[in-house]
């Protein structure tokens, strides 16, 4: 379990599901490091796996990896993660990265890498776009070209943060 800061919302300790470790649950995790942070340092891929994993924890989402990556993949450009639902066909181009994609997502699966900067975050976006939906949430880090939010009081029943 992953040791949690003091605004981390206790969901964030249970243990993730034995399935999660699966090659197919571990295969949508790459995919989604590789196809939203393929262009990052380690830290933001691990980040972004993190926020992956976060919401597979979170009750408010679904309990697979996979159904988090592709939750909501038949909403044209309105999908959970781009990539997902984008139109373009996902192709993985770049071996190198695609196994670098692989072996993050195992090591934050496995508990090896938890970033504390990061914590319970279970939205992110890139920096060139702004959101609606952080104006209601608690902006927690910047990590290379993406920003990383948690949720008001656990994520199921969300305040409005008032616009700074």
């Amino acid at each position: 379990m992953p040791p949690l800061g003091p605004e981390d919302h206790s969901w964030a300790a249970t243990p993730l599901p034995a399935a999660a470790f699966a090659e197919d649950e571990q295969t949508c995790l790459a995919n989604g490091i590789y196809f939203e942070a393929r262009g990052e340092k380690k830290e933001g891929q691990a980040a972004v796996a993190q926020v992956i994993l976060n919401r597979v924890r979170n009750p408010a989402y679904p309990e697979t990896i996979c159904g988090v990556v592709y939750q909501n993949q038949s909403w044209k450009n309105r999908c959970q993660f781009s990539f997902a639902c984008d139109g373009i066909k996902d192709r993985i181009t770049d071996r190198r990265a695609y196994a670098t994609a692989e072996l993050i997502g195992h090591q934050v699966t496995n508990g090896e890498i938890w970033l504390s900067s990061v914590g319970s975050a279970t939205n992110y976006h890139a920096t060139y776009v702004s959101p609606r939906w952080a104006q209601a949430m608690k902006r927690v880090d910047k990590i290379g070209r993406h920003i990383f939010y948690r949720t008001i009081n656990g994520g199921w029943d969300c305040e409005v943060a008032p616009i700074v």
